[in-house]
């Protein structure tokens, strides 16, 4: 099947839940947490989708306009993230060597690799990173850049008074994106509305075995029937566990990478080259209304470990039947690890969910009970 409608991303995890989207009405749908790392306006945005989105010259003008009363906020809010940006460079610079630094100068930077012509043209999802703190560009780039593990954990330190700042920074650029969608969204038909909502969220595939119990009922929020103030209470209550999550999230990335490396060398040049950001834990499939397709292909990439992610694109990338028997015997190597990694996430999974039964009702504990366990096919976010 060739894949010419879409433009795929993979990026490192970013779990956002913001308290804001959690205390909405039920019954007001907000945008995902990925606009929170929208690079363009939201005016930008649908300006590039406009003639799939069927605007008008009335309604482009429209849009222009409403924009235009957004726009000194745009700015004040990139000159803050560029001054946050900046600053985490500062502190990090220390860590690196003068030619590592040299390397990531521009970093501070917000820029989306787009390379949507070569998608196009290709039986082969492209792929780019989405980083959005200068931590998280430079842990990505950690082999490029030659890391050791030292400073993969000085980095990690020095990040730790950011993390606030960073987080407050991305729901600042959240709530001015909703706001500005809520303005234009008045001048579009609902089917333009649906549309917009698709192509300004960048809808995402998550590996739900790296998602936390607080992610989970997210999810499963309208289903569990959760009130407002249960949805609160449930994001206080994960707090104190986002930077244990962090932490296992990093190791299973450092696990991934590790195994890839490993399996690197049965590869050729080009099958290398095609599978260097496979780990990571989730997709994002940039299209507008992608269909029930993209959302199975991109679930592909989202096995546990790196043998079953190659293997379920084993055909398209022409692996011979005696590197799949490689790649079989690299991972059992790797085999107690993962199984080390798994009973670690339940573990922490059984301990947050223990910490939110008290919000629960007995109804909604029965039905939320299996949460703990790893759930290795990823289901496309609602």
């Amino acid at each position: 099947m060739r894949m010419t409608r879409y433009y795929w991303i993979v990026p490192a995890l970013v779990v956002v839940l913001g308290a804001g989207r959690w205390a909405k009405a039920q019954n007001e749908r907000d945008l995902r947490p990925e606009v929170g790392q929208l690079v363009q306006s939201v005016a930008e945005k649908l300006e590039s989708v406009g003639d799939k989105l069927g605007l008008t010259a009335d309604q482009r003008a429209k849009i222009r306009d409403i924009h235009a009363t957004f726009a000194e906020k745009y700015k004040d809010r990139r000159a803050e993230r560029r001054d946050l940006l900046r600053s985490e460079m500062t502190a990090l610079g220390a860590i690196l060597t003068p030619e590592q630094r040299e390397k990531v100068k521009d970093f501070a930077e917000d820029r989306m690799e787009a390379r949507k012509t070569e998608a196009a043209e290709r039986d082969w999802p492209c792929f780019a990173e989405v980083r959005d703190t200068i931590t998280e560009r430079i842990q990505g780039a950690g082999a490029s850049l030659g890391l050791t593990d030292e400073q993969r954990k000085q980095i990690r330190a020095a990040w730790a008074p950011f993390a606030e700042k960073c987080r407050a920074d991305r729901e600042r650029r959240r709530d001015l994106v909703e706001a500005e969608f809520k303005a234009i969204a008045a001048t579009l038909t609902p089917e333009q509305q649906r549309m917009a909502r698709e192509a300004i969220e960048e809808p995402c595939v998550r590996a739900q075995l790296a998602a936390a119990v607080a992610e989970r009922l997210d999810a499963s929020a309208d289903s569990l029937g959760l009130n407002s103030d249960q949805r609160q209470r449930i994001v206080a209550v994960h707090r104190p566990f986002a930077e244990k999550y962090r932490a296992l999230r990093d190791e299973r990335r450092e696990l991934l990478r590790d195994e890839l490396k490993a399996i690197g060398a049965v590869l050729t040049p080009a099958q290398r080259e095609k599978v260097k950001d496979f780990a990571e834990d989730r997709v994002v499939v940039i299209a507008v209304v992608p269909d029930e397709n993209a959302w199975t292909e991109a679930r592909k990439h989202l096995r546990e470990n790196m043998a079953e992610r190659l293997e379920t694109v084993g055909d398209k990338l022409g692996l011979t039947d005696d590197q799949r028997a490689k790649i079989r015997d690299i991972h059992d190597s790797f085999a107690e690890k993962f199984k080390d990694q798994r009973a670690q996430r339940k573990a922490l999974r059984q301990e947050e969910l223990n910490a939110m039964n008290p919000i629960l009702t007995s109804a909604q504990r029965d039905k939320v009970e299996d949460f703990v366990e790893d759930r290795v096919e990823a289901a496309r976010e609602k």
